[in-house]
């Protein structure tokens, strides 16, 4: 099973590489590494293409943006790079007739938008710029920080995690036109430094993860509203360094939710109540060092992106009898900062 992983690492090592996992051994072998101009911040695959944002590695900042790739085999084909003049993004998504493509800038604090056209990316439509900022003393909040866009369930509302301002704008999408509607958007508690959100299988529930405040926040989604239910921490009460809360993903049966927690260095593993939305802490175990980003494959292995360590780990995961357990299998990669499946 071929899976990719961005990297961001020195000079020429930086790029996307392409690894194989034997699914009966958990052993991970490299196949490819496609240099990139820029870092790759995030990937995502749709339809056989592979999809990039990129952070701007140029000291005469005229790079950043997007790219393109079709996936054959163990290569990537590029169909196009996007360059958007120094403009850094780190997450983005695809509309659901592959049309557009949807960017969240972080340093800029701006959700930005292009056209698509037989998946190269055709031209930039706009970008809208966000505005606020947050309590936080260690300068994360001192302006608007765009770090992840989506799509709500029914896909009538794009979403844009805004980490500097504590919110979750919801903007009106009509032909990649961004129109915030500010009744819906999501104002979060001051200082918590939302990241990432994901909908629960069903639409009914929505997660949110905070970077700063090392929580994760359970909304109930219904009639186009969030309702918050449930305030829960990534990292033990206990620990008292420093931490900050990354990814979070869903297993597909629904049943299990994850998170990675930079600085105390774990996965921390939820059982989660179908019928409520809430989420009940298993335990945590811990990884190398910074895991910023892992994916889960099949239910039953999660690859967890070891960035400070420059490496790639694989955790067995037993659904059924909730067991989450860290293998020996691991293999070089440098400072991987996402990991991504074509499923």
């Amino acid at each position: 099973m071929l899976f990719y992983a961005a990297s961001y690492g020195k000079g020429d090592s930086k790029g996307i590489y392409i690894y194989d996992i034997n699914k009966d051994t958990m052993t991970l072998s490299f196949k490819n590494h496609i240099k990139t101009p820029d870092y790759p911040s995030y990937l995502i695959t749709d339809s056989n293409h592979l999809y990039v944002s990129y952070k701007n590695s140029s000291s005469a900042n005229d790079g950043g943006g997007l790219g393109s790739f079709t996936i054959h085999e163990d290569q990537l084909i590029l169909n196009n790079n996007y360059s958007s003049s120094g403009r850094s993004y780190t997450h983005l998504c695809i509309s659901k007739d592959k049309e557009y493509i949807f960017a969240a800038n972080y340093h800029v604090g701006a959700t930005a938008s292009y056209k698509v056209n037989n998946a190269i990316i055709d031209h930039k439509i706009g970008a809208v710029r966000h505005k606020g900022l947050g309590p936080d003393l260690l300068k994360r909040q001192t302006g608007p920080h765009v770090h992840n866009v989506g799509f709500t369930p029914d896909h009538k509302y794009l979403y844009a995690v805004d980490l500097g301002a504590d919110k979750v704008v919801l903007y009106n999408y009509d032909q990649g036109i961004l129109k915030e509607n500010t009744e819906h958007t999501l104002n979060i508690t001051p200082g918590s430094g939302p990241r990432h959100m994901i909908f629960s299988w069903d639409g009914c529930f929505a997660y949110l993860v905070n970077e700063i405040a090392n929580s994760i926040m359970v909304f109930k989604y219904s009639h186009e509203r969030f309702q918050l239910i449930q305030d829960i921490s990534t990292i033990p009460h206990h620990f008292k360094g420093f931490s900050a809360a990354s990814a979070i993903r869903l297993t597909q049966s629904g049943e299990h939710l994850f998170v990675s927690n930079r600085g105390h260095d774990s996965i921390a593993m939820y059982r989660v109540n179908k019928k409520s939305g809430k989420l009940a802490l298993l335990y945590m175990v811990h990884t190398g060092k910074e895991p910023r980003d892992f994916n889960i494959l099949d239910d039953k292995y999660l690859i967890i992106g070891a960035q400070n360590d420059n490496k790639l780990q694989v955790m067995s995961l037993d659904e059924e009898n909730e067991k989450l357990l860290l293998t020996d299998k691991e293999i070089d990669c440098p400072s991987p900062v996402c990991i991504c499946f074509n499923q």
